[in-house]
């Protein structure tokens, strides 16, 4: 599960990440000591797990963001201490063949992607590479098993149907500021055509960059302007929904303009306003279908995979890696709207959704009913909490796991308990499941398959699903 539902938040360009192991900063332009660059030309072997390139340098790795393996570069170290060293890329002296030239025109600019520069193909191999070499590490296992990845479409272009914009008013010029944060900036880098997004998306960014205008045109006091904090959009094939975040509530007139803006174009319209509830002004919660016909209903701000193609296929690999059968009960941990509850109700006797989050459980037994499902019960537990383990004592056939990028350790260490002949376990974060796997396999399951999960092509982010058996 990725736990970042909008906005794009995976970005390291332009800069690094500050680390924590002493690592100084060189002079105000990021040179030596004296406030001069410091400049090097280098030869990249290697790629670390975020998709920075890797060099050497004076014995040191140096880490330089969009150089790749087999390139000589030049670069200026912006950060170094004994260990490593930290550089931007200032020139490609000799490329690599996987290089490409990235499809987005503010790619050097926004905090969004991060692997523009590189093939897709590319990308899913070094994705794949990365989650190997991190279980064969962190387990027992000597070797891995994958099948097909699940990937993007249109090259990992135009996939992304969910965003975030960040507002920001900038009184200098009196104009209000909307787009993705450049990479680790509050900078605001307008974006009203973003490769990555879905057409529908691409339209609803125009019409959302049309409204700003407009209030321009006809808000005349700046602290109304000032009001807006994030503008949440959610673009599926049927229907489109923009939610906007508040400091404080609009006047009567300006949320007459919104409002008349949205009934024009068609969009269901939300309001948060500080703390208060999500409000739905017009309209109604978007429903997304997948392809054996369970339909999710949502709003702007609940979890929901960006990526609608890959989820879809994925919940389809996740029944068939599993093999439902009717008599079977499936136990759903951290389960959401019901992304795979509703799929396993549809094949088995009894499914157990367990999440955190209470709204979610509400909704995802909302969806149940939605779908005239009648054999689904759902709990609130924080499955980081010991009392999660209850419910592994609830036998059953087939269990789900579908973490936050901390992964599901409490619940790996225990998971025999459930005596589940198969564990699907979809994580985010490739560190987490090496870690959680090994827990897995200490309780006498086996490693059946793993798949690359292209669910966040362009950038370093790395889904994967992995199959257990016993």
């Amino acid at each position: 599960m990725a736990k970042s539902t909008s906005g794009f938040k995976n970005k390291r360009r332009g800069g690094y990440r500050k680390p924590a192991n002493n690592i100084q900063t060189s002079g105000k332009q990021g040179g030596s000591s004296s406030g001069s660059p410091q400049f090097i030309e280098v030869d990249v072997d290697r790629l670390s797990y975020d998709g920075k390139g890797i060099a050497r340098f004076n014995g040191r790795a140096c880490f330089i963001p969009d150089a790749l393996p087999g390139e000589k570069v030049k670069a200026q170290i912006t950060a170094a201490n004994n260990k490593r060293v930290e550089a931007k890329l200032i020139k490609v002296l000799e490329a690599s063949t996987e290089r490409v030239t990235p499809q987005c025109p503010v790619y050097e600019e926004c905090g969004g992607c991060d692997l523009q520069h590189m093939s897709h193909q590319s990308q899913i191999a070094h994705k794949q590479t990365v989650v190997e070499q991190l279980l064969l590490r962190g387990t027992d296992l000597e070797q891995v098993s994958w099948h097909e990845p699940i990937v993007s479409e249109n090259q990992g272009y135009g996939y992304r149907r969910k965003i975030r914009l960040a507002c920001y008013y900038d009184a200098s010029c009196q104009v209000l500021k909307v787009g993705f944060r450049a990479a680790r900036s509050k900078k605001i880098v307008p974006v009203s055509d973003c490769a990555i997004v879905t057409n529908e998306m691409k339209a609803l960014l125009k019409a959302v960059y049309g409204l700003v205008e407009q209030l321009h045109q006809d808000v005349t006091k700046t602290s109304v302007l000032r009001q807006f904090a994030h503008i949440e959009c959610v673009a599926d094939q049927d229907s489109q929904s923009v939610c906007f975040r508040l400091l404080e509530r609009l006047p009567e007139p300006v949320e007459s303009i919104v409002s008349q803006w949205a009934e024009t174009n068609e969009l269901n319209l939300w309001f948060r306003v500080g703390n208060e509830p999500l409000t739905l002004k017009r309209g109604m919660e978007s429903v997304s279908c997948l392809k054996d016909g369970v339909k999710l209903a949502y709003s702007p701000e609940d979890f929901l995979q960006v990526n609608a193609g890959v989820n879809d296929n994925l919940v389809q690999r996740v029944m068939e890696v599993l093999n439902i059968q009717a008599s079977d009960r499936v136990l759903d941990l951290f389960s959401g709207l019901g992304n795979f509850t509703l799929s396993s109700a549809k094949r088995a006797k009894r499914v157990k959704a367990v999440e955190a989050i209470d709204v979610m459980v509400e909704k995802s037994l909302d969806n149940a009913r939605l779908n005239q499902l009648e054999n689904v019960d759902a709990e609130v537990q924080d499955l980081f909490d010991e009392a999660a383990l209850q419910w592994l004592d609830d036998s059953c056939d087939c269990l789900i796991l579908d973490p936050p990028r901390a992964g599901a350790e409490l619940i790996s260490q225990h998971v025999g308990r459930t005596k589940a002949r198969r564990i699907a376990y979809v994580s985010c974060n490739p560190q987490s499941l090496a870690r959680d796997s090994q827990w897995i396999l200490q309780q006498g399951y086996q490693l059946d398959s793993l798949t690359l999960l292209d669910m966040f092509p362009q950038t370093s982010h790395i889904e994967t699903l992995a199959v257990f058996t016993k």
